[in-house]
């Protein structure tokens, strides 16, 4: 008789309606799946009953003994408790059953606890009504969808009326909720439905829809939930403490449309350089020169000091002539640090925060503009990958090339403005969703 396990966690799907959390989280340069953060919390807490890694990576993944997972909530509680986060842990626990095939549920989990944790400690509560209903309306409306599909395939009838089913209810869950065009979704969900035919032929054509779906959705998705967050901090803007230039920024243009990624002559002009362009003069008065990038690089906090030739020398130079030397590779240390932030190196999260109050002076916040960082990291990290992966199919296949191309993918990439014109719509109407 098998043994009964219990799993501690759900697997993402691929399926990109709802994109899996854990690529947001890996492109951040966080733990992709539960295991890893779980193991650091108890080194941290110095649990005397704790699992090891391969023991937490199994609970996640195949599930462990009931005795096992009992240990792991209490240690998951006992944390929570030393943290003061128990009522936290209280309400993101999901009170209804998770849907399998679906991402929806982590995903206002993960949000939910980030924004408690951010509430904790703050003076005052951070309230992000637009952002969670999206996440609510997308997450039911996967659900819903998944639900259909597998009463589709449990059906006594033809794998053509199941097809036919799958199709109408893909097809009608893009057109709620999504902002896709109605021949977008039409084509998109006759290449799913392909994709599922049996002996249907695998063509370069067929496989080039089925990249523009799982990508159109992707985006769909991240900006919906972008634009979301943003209009949630128009209420803030005095809180805030915005200069001009990001004033305008959040208010006309969602915070980040205009800095979506661009190709030019053929080269990827990602949305990490130009924010950093953006941030020469965001913070300036009128009139002002731009900032440098080696003028911004000395905002970035003081490296630790190292081993220079400055030193080495030391028995032959003075002391003033040894102290601007280690200045100068500081300075460089400084300024090579900020050119890996600029082609997409995720900073950490102290470093940033301290840079971007040096540059932007105790006049101005620094919560949107840190905001914006992040997002313009993932931005490029994303698009990034997306090329890569794209270039790999196409040395593989290169007739592909004929119906794919990353010029097409960066465009669509750039219709956030248009994801935040209609939040906007909705939000002056009254309407919560798509």
């Amino acid at each position: 008789m098998a043994k009964e396990k219990v799993k501690i966690d759900f697997p993402d799907s691929p399926f990109p309606f709802v994109p899996p959390v854990s690529e947001l989280m890996g492109w951040l340069g966080g733990p992709k799946c539960l295991h890893t953060p779980l193991y650091w919390m108890q080194e941290e807490l110095g649990l005397a009953n704790k699992p090891d890694l391969k023991t937490l990576r199994k609970a996640c993944q195949d599930g462990v003994t009931p005795r096992i997972a009992e240990m792991i909530e209490a240690n998951i509680h006992q944390a929570a408790k030393e943290k003061g986060f128990t009522q936290i842990l209280n309400e993101i626990i999901p009170t209804e059953p998770v849907v399998n095939g679906t991402n929806g549920t982590k995903w206002r989990v993960q949000a939910r606890s980030l924004l408690e944790g951010i509430n904790h400690y703050q003076p005052q509560r951070l309230e992000l009504p637009r952002t969670f209903a999206f996440l609510k309306q997308r997450s039911e409306a996967e659900s819903q969808l998944m639900l259909a599909i597998h009463r589709a395939r449990k059906l006594d009838v033809s794998t053509e009326e199941q097809l036919a089913l799958l199709h109408t209810a893909f097809c009608e869950t893009c057109q709620r909720q999504t902002l896709l065009t109605t021949r977008e979704i039409q084509v998109y969900g006759a290449a799913i439905i392909d994709a599922n035919r049996p002996d249907h032929p695998r063509t370069l054509e067929l496989a080039a829809d089925a990249l523009k779906c799982a990508f159109s959705l992707r985006v769909d998705f991240y900006h919906q939930l972008l634009a979301s967050f943003m209009a949630d901090m128009l209420p803030l803007r005095e809180i805030l403490r915005l200069p001009a230039s990001l004033d305008d920024a959040l208010v006309n243009h969602g915070g980040m449309g205009q800095l979506t990624p661009l190709v030019d002559q053929g080269e990827l002009i990602t949305a990490t350089h130009r924010l950093y362009a953006f941030w020469r003069t965001a913070f300036l008065n009128p009139g002002e020169q731009p900032v440098s990038y080696r003028a911004m690089a000395r905002h970035l906090p003081q490296p630790e000091l190292m081993r220079t030739r400055a030193r080495q020398d030391s028995a032959i130079e003075s002391p003033s002539d040894i102290l601007q030397k280690i200045a100068d590779t500081a300075d460089e240390t400084r300024l090579s640090l900020l050119k890996q932030w600029r082609n997409g190196t995720v900073p950490e999260a102290d470093h940033l925060t301290k840079f971007l109050e040096s540059l932007s002076g105790e006049a101005y916040g620094t919560f949107l503009p840190f905001i914006m960082a992040r997002v313009a990291t993932v931005w490029t990290k994303w698009m990034e990958y997306e090329k890569s992966h794209l270039d790999a199919l196409i040395r593989a296949a290169p007739s592909l090339a004929n119906h794919q191309t990353f010029e097409w993918m960066v465009e669509k990439f750039s219709k956030y403005p248009e994801y935040w014109h209609h939040t906007m719509a909705q939000a002056k109407s009254g309407q919560p969703g798509p």
